[in-house]
């Protein structure tokens, strides 16, 4: 699932510097998961771009998991509660989408929906419409999401 704030971004846009993750960032990053309560699995620090403030600041972060069999989910997005709204989370989803074929997948919480429908995703409304290396990780969710009545949503960009 990704972390973008509850309103999206609509702040004045920043340009932080994207970089690759360094080794010694490993546990911020799943600090900053945990701390967000994103999926924590599947984190390696290599594949992770960090967004840079000017002052070397790490603003954000995503990055994106490659299921095997064509199958990639965009995931890990955070954006620190002082950045968000600027346009960061946005920056680092361009970036992958640049890198990456489609389809490219995502899971997130129902209220970042409307987030990602603006980038071009469209919301999966049935369990056959998810790629069988993303089963587990769905109904996995399901589970969670019923136990703590949580929303989460499954989307695609093709």
């Amino acid at each position: 699932m990704t972390a973008v704030g509850e309103s999206g971004e609509t702040g004045a846009p920043v340009s932080p510097h994207l970089r690759p993750a360094r080794q010694d960032e490993r546990w911020l990053i799943v600090r900053r998961i945990l701390r967000e309560k994103l999926d924590p699995t599947k984190l390696k620090w290599q594949g992770f771009v960090m967004a840079e403030g000017d002052d070397g600041q790490i603003l954000g972060f995503a990055q994106m998991k490659d299921f095997g069999e064509g199958v990639r989910e965009f995931g890990s997005l955070v954006v620190e509660p002082e950045a968000r709204g600027q346009g960061i989370g946005g920056q680092l989803l361009a970036h992958f989408l640049a890198e990456f074929p489609r389809p490219v997948y995502l899971f997130c919480g129902g209220h970042n929906v409307a987030y990602y429908l603006r980038f071009g995703f469209r919301r999966l409304k049935r369990e056959d419409e998810i790629p069988g290396p993303l089963q587990r990780k769905w109904r996995t969710a399901q589970f969670f999401s019923r136990l703590f009545k949580a929303n989460v949503a499954v989307m695609v960009l093709e």
